[in-house]
């Protein structure tokens, strides 16, 4: 219960009810409709959320599947070519033989088997089957570069609403606090101990608290609605657990931060954009290639097993025999087409220059902000300890009744606490997205 104080009833009911009453109104609007047959746990846990960053019925991984279909698709096409088609053709056909033909048949139809196999080609086919599985690499990289984005999205609105959650409890202690204060002033203003102004003062404070502790409770709905959207629409836990910065040490201020040329260099070997525009810049090459070799005869062999029902002198039952195909003109479709491409790989090499200069500038932003997070992060201990022994302090001044600051101390408390909440989550999300520029793991929970 209360301990004696300066504090009267309706004052302590009035503390009650601001502390208290939102939280119910929290879980009664937080619980969303299931929607999805596996049910998340409860509480929610940063393990479980970034598990869910490869959702097979999101619209990005739908695309990345039909991409990666259509690029083996053209694969398949491409190594076709190399293979070996079997056809079966026949025809009906009458016919009004000529009076010189030794057969009077006017039925000239024919059955035949043919079987077709390209022999060699000068590496046409060959380049096109290399340009396609370097389509495949890209595709997959960009997927690993999508993926490694959306667990830093999931993990970013995971800590929003965490810290959605503090500023709200910060809000509501401060709200309290100063509607004691009002109501305080209200009763001096009524002794005429105060003036009017003083009053309106102190009134505009505690309409300001209320407006800030309106915000925080949307902005508890926002993020979590849009935690929602990135894990499994339509349904959310009411809570969610706080992960421990002990236990994620890829995470952490424990971490140690290479030297900046060091992470240069292992963004240009891994980097999942870097790779995937250098996949695409040796799919085109490849491409340019083939073209290159369509200047040059393809060689193929035929084998056929027909029968007729007319006989001719050229009623073959069986052929076999290599054919030959030589280009001599094209009407100018080879050198438009290397042209084409060869102004397309000049663009990517300019997009692969652009890229690594890109990744350069958010690796050295990213090292600076972790080094001043990281220091940061062990500045508000002494501030910390300061606010523990002030909460103490007023909690004893307020049994003795010397004084009734406690809910400055809490505030103030709470203030410090959610700092350094702010500090840890920032630092968590600047190593994930270090993670995803170095083309790094990011199963922190492994």
């Amino acid at each position: 219960m209360f301990p004696k104080s300066k504090f009267s009833m309706r004052e302590r009911c009035c503390v009650f009810a601001l502390l208290f009453f939102p939280l119910m109104v929290i879980a009664s609007d937080f619980p969303l409709q299931l929607t999805s047959q596996e049910p998340l746990p409860e509480p929610l846990t940063l393990q479980y959320a970034l598990s869910r960053a490869t959702l097979a019925d999101s619209p990005e991984m739908m695309t990345y599947s039909a991409r990666l279909q259509m690029a083996s698709a053209q694969q398949d096409l491409a190594a076709s070519e190399q293979g070996i088609f079997v056809e079966v053709n026949g025809r009906l056909r009458y016919v009004d033989p000529s009076k010189i033909v030794p057969s009077d048949k006017t039925n000239d139809s024919k059955l035949s088997l043919d079987i077709y196999k390209r022999l060699y080609d000068f590496g046409r086919t060959r380049a096109y089957i290399d340009a396609s599985t370097a389509d495949i690499a890209s595709i997959e990289s960009l997927y690993s570069d999508y993926v490694s984005k959306r667990k830093i999205s999931i993990m970013q609105a995971y800590f929003n609403v965490l810290l959605a959650d503090m500023v709200y409890n910060y809000a509501n202690e401060t709200m309290a606090v100063d509607y004691v204060k009002l109501d305080k002033i209200r009763s001096r203003f009524e002794l005429k101990q105060i003036s009017d102004v003083e009053l309106l003062k102190v009134e505009n404070d505690y309409r300001k608290t209320r407006r800030d502790r309106t915000q925080a409770l949307s902005d508890q709905r926002l993020t979590r609605h849009r935690l929602s959207q990135l894990i499994s629409p339509g349904t959310l836990s009411v809570k969610l657990d706080k992960p421990n910065p002990g236990q994620l040490h890829l995470l952490s201020v424990s971490r140690e931060l290479e030297d900046v040329e060091l992470l240069y260099d292992t963004a240009y070997k891994h980097n999942p954009l870097l790779l995937a525009s250098q996949h695409h810049l040796e799919s085109v090459r490849f491409k340019l290639s083939a073209i290159q070799a369509e200047k040059y005869p393809v060689i193929s062999a035929r084998l056929q097993a027909a029968d007729y029902a007319r006989e001719l002198g050229s009623s073959d039952k069986y052929r076999a025999g290599i054919e030959i195909r030589i280009p001599l003109y094209q009407a100018g479709q080879e050198n438009a087409k290397i042209k084409l491409t060869t102004g397309e790989l000049i663009q990517l090499e300019a997009k692969n220059i652009t890229i690594k200069q890109e990744l350069e500038q958010q690796i050295l932003e990213l090292w600076l902000k972790i080094s001043d997070l990281k220091q940061q992060y062990s500045d508000p201990d002494f501030n910390m300890d300061y606010r523990d022994l002030y909460l103490d302090r007023s909690r004893a001044l307020y049994e003795l009744e010397v004084t009734s600051d406690l809910g400055n101390a809490m505030a103030e408390l709470s203030q410090a606490q959610l700092f350094k909440a702010q500090t840890f989550f920032e630092l968590a999300v600047s190593w994930a997205k270090l993670d995803s520029l170095l083309g790094q793991s990011m199963n922190y929970y492994e």
